[in-house]
């Protein structure tokens, strides 16, 4: 039996073989007749002399070559051919091909070399060469099905290799002929090797499908049984009706009928044995009512009957049966017995030993009646125990209600991954209905027209066929026209003998989350009002760039912008306009810079550029100019044109640095630089830039550390009345004391405490001393000494100046008639009517106001008319150019201008004689200068002091 077994599965591979062989055989064909046509073209191509037996052998070969393949396409159809004459065929087919290549390998290898001196050996062993190759490689491919197809192409064709190792010793080089004949060898290895495989695979499909007719046959013989089985219970219980009707008439005929009593009694014990078998298997338990005699047989799981009276059974049922079983019971029970049905059947709930409740079927007949009454004496029946069944097909309900509610896309595949159940939801995300997809293949479905979703479903069916499982979320396209991004997870389900006889998949929509993703990169990537990215990922890609290796940026520039005065035009403009002028912007940014790397919106009027530099770019500076240059035509906003202007900042890598935030940093410095400057323009880092911030982080540290320790002192500068020469006060001018480098002038650090609060807190300790220093005056008699106090535009803006004042003129108790402050014509400037009020409240503490700088600054006349100003002081740089006849006017005219408005005028910064007798002659009221002094400590200002009540005269 097994050697017929074995016959027939060698008939089957053989079979097998030869069909597939055909199948390939058109593509072996295809390729042979593409692989002659390269090799005669790339000769033609590139060997000018032509050659008659070449040429002759290339039209043979295609017309050859063409013949097979239009006979094996018209007449060897799948499953219409004998596979003999196929084998025949294919042996033909390898043989011809075989031996048309080895006269074209002959032909390139032996005779185009003598013919044509062009032709060089070397290119002979190259294009015949390939030929061998191309040609072995294919029927490596397509013919290893059986080992004689392929051998029947390969001898002929290395056969001329061949020969030149045997009659052409003298030329061949050894080296290559074992090189050669080692792959040659190899080649017929792996084609070996293949045909094993291509054997086993088929001998394993074929047994496969052999033990699935055996494993069908098996389930059908099963249900025969059953079949017969059930037929057999049915027949017991008519025999055992049959029975019960004989032994009412074995009474009357006991004597006469002994022996066929005996006999069929025999007959029934044996049925009576089938009968509890059959019972025992499946799982019921024959109960017997014999309602006239009032008791009740029952047979328990283990076939032992037992008796009971019918009353103490009928309570013993009550307390095990489910109270929501007990009225269906009873009613079934009723029915039955008074002849409304034609049997007795239910099902209810009983408690066992556990006190846990199972599942019984009961069925049942009444078999004998009261001839005249018609009342029941007799009952039969059956109880089954149906939990596990009832179980079950509970959760069988369980699993369909769950396959058709479920939110998820789920379906059934067989062993061969053919779709045979899905659910309604994988209807939805598909495109397609239940009818549709069953009995077609998982990927059937779906688009396979491009390589990668080839690919990728490839991928897929390989890796369950070799791990039983996958998961994996992609993006597919449905035939229907759907396309998704799903998570796909596919397992197989195993039998008890780990067989694979079904696959189960999910799939899960991802196409909304995926959306949201994309949604929240885009928010947390970009900025949505210029739709550019954002300081975020202006740091990542600009960390990309300098830690890539795979890029080719070898230099590049960042550039940071900046929009002049866009605080003020904000303000003008409100925040709708702003924000459309920055969209605005951020598109003429967009069109100025698409050869840029990189354009980003750090933040308010804050962009970034970065910019590759080579030789085949315009430079930093055209490229920044050509921004400059799109500025300059005005941007409408509200219906309003605005000229826009920008200042730039650049720093390069890697000159600069090789680092992100330094790169960075350099380049805010030279935006900072721009800023400065006035705006649009376009600076540059250099080191000394990083010298200048650094000297001003280390002074600003240790001017916070100078107030914290008392280092800043008060000087005093006196100031000369021009009518009776006597001191008038002086100028309190602040001075820091360091410890180290000892008096450092204010012009060191006072611009920069403008920059930040600390100004604020100068001030405060200027008034503090200064107010403390007119007291002590005050003690010793100098009761009309007014000195005055410089004050910048963040004091009077913080609103702290007047508490500071109060605070001073309380704790040193002095008048504010002592005091004078002087305030810049750029203190005016902003918030007018804030400023406007402050000095409003000056005034009212009797505190001298002074303009001081004047003509330097806006030289708005309207200041003097507005602002409560007392006292008008005209700046050095007018006094000292004093002997020039404009510079002479312009100071006679700011005296007159003063004088005519009633204010008191200072001139500040004398230094000669010339000098202050010119300011005498028109009659100046206050001098101040070097000429009288220079600014003292305390001690020599009190000194001084002391010494010119009565000043000389200087005439």
């Amino acid at each position: 039996m097994s050697d017929i077994k074995d016959e027939l599965l060698e008939q089957h591979i053989r079979a097998a073989q030869i069909t597939n062989t055909i199948r390939f055989i058109r593509l072996y064909l295809v390729s042979i007749f593409i692989a002659c046509i390269y090799t005669f073209c790339l000769y033609q191509f590139y060997f000018s002399q032509t050659s008659v037996y070449f040429n002759s052998w290339f039209v043979i070969t295609a017309v050859s070559v063409s013949s097979m393949l239009m006979i094996t396409t018209l007449y060897f159809k799948k499953g219409q051919f004998n596979p003999q004459t196929g084998n025949y065929w294919l042996k033909f087919v390898c043989l011809m091909t075989g031996i048309l290549i080895a006269i074209g390998i002959a032909l390139l290898y032996y005779y185009l070399p003598s013919i044509n001196p062009d032709f060089s050996e070397f290119h002979a062993l190259i294009l015949s060469g390939l030929l061998i190759l191309v040609s072995q490689t294919f029927a490596l491919t397509y013919l290893t099905q059986r080992l004689s197809f392929f051998l029947l192409v390969a001898v002929p064709t290395v056969l001329p290799y061949v020969a030149s190792q045997i009659f052409m010793t003298s030329q061949s080089d050894p080296l290559f002929h074992l090189v050669t004949n080692f792959i040659l060898i190899i080649l017929l290895l792996c084609a070996n090797a293949i045909m094993n495989m291509h054997s086993r695979l088929t001998g394993m499909y074929y047994r496969n499908n052999v033990l699935k007719k055996n494993a069908e046959q098996q389930a059908s013989w099963s249900d025969e049984l059953c079949q017969q089985l059930q037929s057999e219970m049915n027949k017991s219980k008519d025999i055992e009706l049959q029975l019960q009707l004989n032994n009412q008439l074995l009474e009357q005929k006991v004597r006469e009928r002994i022996y066929d009593i005996e006999l069929m009694h025999k007959n029934l014990q044996e049925q009576q044995d089938n009968l509890n078998l059959a019972h025992e298997i499946a799982g019921l338990n024959p109960w017997d009512w014999n309602i006239k005699e009032r008791h009740f047989s029952i047979t328990n799981e283990q076939q032992q009957t037992r008796k009971i009276d019918a009353r103490s059974h009928q309570l013993l049922l009550q307390n095990k049966i489910h109270p929501d079983d007990i009225t269906h019971l009873k009613t079934s029970m009723k029915h039955h017995l008074r002849g409304k049905t034609e049997r007795y059947e239910t099902t209810y709930r009983l408690q066992n030993t556990k006190e846990k409740w199972y599942w019984v079927h009961d069925t049942g007949r009444v078999i004998e009646r009261d001839p005249q009454s018609g009342k029941p004496l007799r009952m039969v029946g059956i109880r089954r125990n149906i939990h596990q069944e009832r179980t079950d097909q509970e959760r069988l309900r369980l699993a369909a209600s769950v396959l058709e509610q479920a939110a998820e896309g789920i379906f059934i595949l067989n062993e061969d991954l053919c779709y045979i159940d899905t659910n309604p939801f994988y209807e939805k995300i598909s495109g397609f209905n239940r009818e549709q997809i069953l009995g077609k293949h998982l990927f059937d479905i779906t688009a396979n027209y491009k390589s990668q979703q080839r690919s990728k479903h490839n991928e897929i069916v390989q890796q369950l066929l070799e791990t039983h499982k996958y998961d994996a979320e992609f993006n597919e396209k449905f035939l229907s026209g759907k396309e998704l991004s799903i998570r796909l997870h596919i397992s197989a389900i195993k039998d008890e003998q780990d067989r694979i006889i079904h696959y189960i998949g999910i799939v899960t929509d991802l196409t909304e989350r995926k959306l949201q993703e994309q949604r929240l990169s885009y928010l947390e990537n970009y900025d949505p009002l210029t739709d550019l990215p954002n300081r975020f990922y202006y740091n990542y890609q600009l960390h990309q760039y300098l830690v890539s290796q795979e890029d080719s940026i070898n230099q590049f520039a960042i550039i940071r912008l900046n929009i002049d005065r866009f605080r003020p035009l904000n303000e003008y403009l409100t925040n709708n306009g702003g924000d459309e002028l920055l969209r605005q912007v951020a598109q003429r940014l967009r069109l100025t810079n698409t050869e840029a790397l990189f354009l980003a919106h750090l933040n308010g009027d804050d962009f970034a550029i970065v910019y590759e530099i080579s030789h085949i770019r315009t430079s930093v500076q055209q490229h920044c100019e050509r921004i400059a240059k799109a500025f300059s035509i005005p941007f409408n906003i509200s219906g309003q044109d605005h000229i826009i202007t920008l200042s730039m900042g650049v720093s390069f890598y890697p000159e600069h640095g090789r680092q992100l935030d330094y790169l960075n940093n350099c380049a805010e410095q030279a935006l900072s630089e721009a800023k400065r400057l006035g705006g649009n323009t376009i600076k540059y880092y250099s080191k000394e830039n990083t010298k200048l911030l650094e000297q001003g982080i280390y002074l600003e540290r240790d001017l916070r550390h100078a107030i914290q320790n008392n280092e800043l002192i008060v000087y005093y500068q006196p100031k000369i009345n021009f009518r009776d020469q006597q001191i008038y006060g002086f100028e309190a001018l602040v001075r820091w004391n360091h410890p180290v480098k000892g008096i450092i002038p204010p012009n060191m650090f006072i611009p920069l405490a403008e920059q930040t609060s600390l100004i604020s807190d100068i001030g405060r300790i200027v008034i503090q001393q200064t107010a403390k220093q007119i007291q002590e005056w005050n003690k010793k008699g100098f009761k009309n000494i007014c000195v005055s106090v410089n004050i910048v535009a963040q004091q009077l803006q913080r609103g702290q100046l007047l508490e500071d004042l109060d605070a001073a003129i309380s704790t040193y108790n002095i008048s504010g008639e002592s005091l004078e402050l002087e305030i810049t014509e750029s203190s005016l400037v902003e918030n007018s009517e804030s400023i406007k009020d402050v000095l409003q409240s000056i005034k009212q503490r009797k505190i001298h106001i002074s303009l001081d700088d004047f003509g330097t600054g806006y030289s708005s006349l309207s200041y003097l008319a507005d602002f409560p100003i007392d006292i008008l002081k005209i700046d050095r740089s007018f006094v000292s150019k004093i002997g020039q006849a404009k510079q002479e006017a312009i100071v006679s005219a700011m005296v007159a201008m003063g004088k005519a408005m009633g204010m008191t005028v200072v001139a500040e910064g004398i230094e000669t004689q010339q000098q202050l007798n010119y300011l005498q002659s028109l009659e100046c009221d206050i001098a101040q200068g070097y000429l009288f002094s220079r600014p003292l400590p305390e001690q020599d200002a009190t000194i001084y002091l002391e010494q010119n009540m009565q000043c000389p005269t200087y005439t």
